[in-house]
């Protein structure tokens, strides 16, 4: 009987120890290359949800540093549509992409910048 006890009490210690509520970060990372792969600074990136009402902080700007690279974090799982530009207006370069955020990952994503052409202005 008292082994029963024993094992019953450690159960349900450990039970109740692994329901822990987490409050998961979503960090990503975004890496701004020409078409050799060559990191590019100082490029604008714009990542936003396109989700009519959605939160004001899901819009993030940011310039790359030296390595062409710029981090970002957001409280919620999402997929964020990401804009990079360079120049003035219109813009020099221009690249587009996606990235899906994950619980408590630091997801990467490689945009190719290309030089603008009026003629096609979007992505």
């Amino acid at each position: 009987m008292m082994k029963k006890v024993i094992f019953l009490f450690i159960l349900s210690i450990s039970i109740l120890s692994g329901c822990r509520i987490e409050n998961p970060t979503y960090t990503f990372r975004i890496k701004v290359t020409n078409t050799d792969g060559i990191p590019i600074q100082n490029v604008m990136v714009e990542a936003s949800v396109d989700v009519p009402g959605h939160r004001v902080e899901a819009y993030m700007v940011d310039k790359t540093g030296l390595d062409g690279i710029v981090e970002f974090e957001y409280d919620y799982e999402a997929v964020f549509k990401v804009l990079t530009t360079r120049g003035g207006n219109p813009f020099t370069h221009i690249g587009c992409g996606f990235i899906k955020l994950e619980p408590n990952q630091t997801v990467e994503s490689t945009i190719v910048i290309l030089p603008y052409d009026p003629a096609d202005p979007g992505c």
